[in-house]
């Protein structure tokens, strides 16, 4: 018998090239080559999750030294504004851009400034302008297809109007072929003596088959009219302007390519509304740009007669009314006064008569002061109407600000936007020789022209409504820094326009007399009888305000509050001095308010309220009492950190 050892025993494996190879390396290795096939397998495991983690650990190490400055050390993905080149520095995303480093960005042939480039990238950050790209081709990408199913229903409508008109036409060539045969026949009948000749007039009784009208004409040419349409807010003009986005193109040569009528190409109009931004960025907070912008788009207005495109919320019920009011009786246009509503006797009241003012209150070295401006319509109006004219808009809430801002550099030439001077501001009453003072108002997208202190609370809509703090400051305040160049020191007022939903109550009793006395015509209209109760000011307030503003005969033919003093003498309509007119034409509003020349009794008799106001005046006291215009104590409801009133007691 043979005896067999371990040690004799050849080991027989089965495997080839590679695991062969591994195999000997490990028979050649001390203490390895002792052990099992299954103690072998757990140290190549080992082995394997050994340098697995040395391979992760040094890539992970080398990421934190060598990587940091691409993601910041937080981030997987890297900052848009940041350029390769700086990141070549080494620096993290957060130094360089707290050095000041980020894109140089280049329009066209010009590169923008250090300033410019910084508040476009800001512009770039804030409205992020990369997520603004995505979202508009994603929506450009559904207005194709909308404009696809468009154009298919329409062909699919055409062809079946088609081919109902056709059937329409064999169905009236057949009635009229039979029309003949029965007109044949009772001609017949009649010859033969054996018929009265009714059958034609039974037959024509019947349905008569009318082609043409098609129920099918038009049809679905509206069906998809808000589906048709890129819309493009004021985000999408501010990211053009810092070269944020690209605005897509059309898909054939019949549709034209989506865009704005604002030259945002022109880089003077660029710059301005780098500007804009700027200035904004340093008055109003994140918030309220982003609402706002959002909430804006253009529209294609005309403005007696100028052609302008307006940047107002969809549904603003105030801009639409504005416009409305500003192109009253122009070109065959409704008369409208300082509402909605078109004049019941088709006579303007004069309240908001900009079109028509004398040389002598408008033009080089003469002061337009809009207090209350809102979009800015009238303002532009006025640089439209009298070039040079200086015109201060004044605004206080800051979304209207920015609005008018982007509406002026959007319709307005380089020219006439250096006489047009915007201030964020209210105005407010001089406390102490104070001229930093607050108040809370609420603007409301549906009706910018309705920013005020005393809002309704349950009106209030916390989807769009943005309740605000505006910062109140004089009059003097703000002239004085809106005009330090283009007039001489010391120009007086021309034409006030008070349209600002009770401001009057702080502006007006807060002017020294002679600073009052030199304005030559105000315009606009008291608010005491819209403002609740409990935000009125005070009777002795509201009597200042009044006792000055009735002398005024535009104030004192449409403001019932002048009523309270019927004896008070208002000057002429116009205020024109000898020297500057001899004409009859420059004493009214155009050929329409001329009087005749026999009828000299008005010019002397219309010098009190009563006189100017006549009918207007009737029933006063009793609208005095329910209004409480002699009733209220003290200012302490005017000036509460509200915006809103919870019952609306008048």
């Amino acid at each position: 018998m043979v005896a067999i050892s371990r040690s004799n025993v050849r080991r027989v494996r089965r495997v080839n090239g590679g695991g062969r190879r591994i195999l000997e390396m490990l028979d050649n290795i001390p203490y390895i080559s002792q052990l099992s096939s299954a103690d072998r397998l757990l140290f190549l495991t080992g082995a394997a999750l050994l340098g697995t983690v040395t391979f992760a650990s040094f890539f992970l190490v080398s990421g934190i030294f060598t990587g940091g400055s691409l993601t910041g050390g937080s981030s997987t993905t890297t900052d848009p504004r940041l350029s390769p080149e700086l990141r070549n520095l080494g620096l993290t995303d957060q130094e360089l851009l707290l050095r000041g480093g980020g894109k140089r960005i280049v329009v066209g042939p010009h590169k923008l400034d250090s300033e410019e480039n910084a508040v476009a990238l800001d512009i770039i950050k804030i409205l992020d302008c990369d997520g603004l790209q995505e979202e508009m081709e994603r929506e450009w990408s559904t207005v194709l297809d909308a404009k696809r199913v468009a154009k298919e229903d329409s062909e699919r409508w055409q062809k079946e109007e088609e081919q109902w008109n056709n059937n329409n036409r064999r169905r009236l060539q057949m009635e009229l072929d039979s029309v003949e045969d029965a007109v044949e026949f009772d001609m017949e009948q009649q010859g033969d003596g054996n018929g009265d000749g009714d059958m034609m007039d039974d037959f024509m009784v019947g349905e008569s088959g009318e082609f043409g009208a098609g129920e099918f004409g038009g049809g679905g040419s509206d069906y998809y009219e808000d589906n048709t349409q890129l819309t493009l807010t004021a985000h999408h003009i501010f990211c053009l302007a810092a070269e944020g986005i690209t605005l897509p193109k059309s898909t054939t040569v019949e549709e034209s390519d989506p865009s704005f009528h604002c030259d945002i190409d022109n880089f003077q109009t660029r710059e301005s509304l780098l500007d804009l931004w700027s200035s904004a960025r340093a008055q109003i907070s994140e918030d309220i740009i982003k609402k706002t912008l959002g909430l804006v788009t253009e529209h294609k207005e005309t403005l007696r007669g100028h052609d302008v495109h307006m940047w107002y919320p969809k549904g603003d019920q105030g801009s639409e009314g504005m416009l409305r009011v500003l192109n009253s009786a122009f070109d065959g246009s409704l008369i409208y006064n300082f509402d909605s509503e078109p004049a019941e006797d088709g006579q303007h009241d004069d309240l908001y008569r900009f079109w028509d003012l004398p040389s002598e209150f408008v033009g080089e070295n003469k002061l337009f002061v809009d207090v209350g401006s809102a979009l800015g319509f009238t303002s532009m109006l006025i640089a439209h109407e009298y070039p040079r004219t200086t015109v201060v808009s004044i605004e206080p809430a800051s979304p209207s600000w920015l609005i008018q801002n982007i509406n002026f550099r959007c319709n307005l030439s380089e020219e006439q936007r250096s006489y047009v001077h915007p201030i964020l501001a209210g105005v407010g009453t001089k406390h102490h020789d104070d001229n930093d003072s607050m108040m809370k108002m609420v603007w409301k997208p549906s009706m910018t022209t309705a920013t005020r202190n005393w809002n309704i609370e349950r009106d209030f809509d916390f989807g769009k409504d943005i309740e605000l703090t505006v910062h109140l400051r004089t009059l003097r305040a703000i002239l004085a820094e809106a005009t330090p160049e283009d007039l001489p020191l010391g120009t007086p007022i021309s034409v006030l326009n008070l349209d600002c939903e009770g401001c009057e109550y702080n502006l007006i009793p807060s002017m020294h007399e002679t600073s009052f006395k030199s304005i030559r015509l105000i315009l606009g209209r008291t608010n005491w009888g819209f403002i609740p109760l409990s935000k009125k000011p005070s009777s002795e307030r509201a009597d200042d305000t009044h006792k000055r503003l009735c002398t005024h005969y535009n104030f004192a033919k449409r403001c019932k509050e002048c009523c309270d003093f019927p004896t008070l003498p208002v000057r002429p309509r116009l205020q024109i001095t000898a020297e500057e007119s001899t004409t009859e034409e420059d004493f009214g509003f155009g050929d329409a308010d001329v009087e005749d020349e026999t009828d000299n009794s008005s010019k002397t008799s219309e010098s009190t309220v009563a006189d100017v106001a006549g009918s207007l005046c009737d029933g006063f006291d009793a609208w005095a009492e329910e209004n409480n215009l002699h009733d209220v104590p003290d200012d302490y409801g005017w000036n509460e950190m509200s915006a809103y009133v919870r019952v609306d007691a008048r």
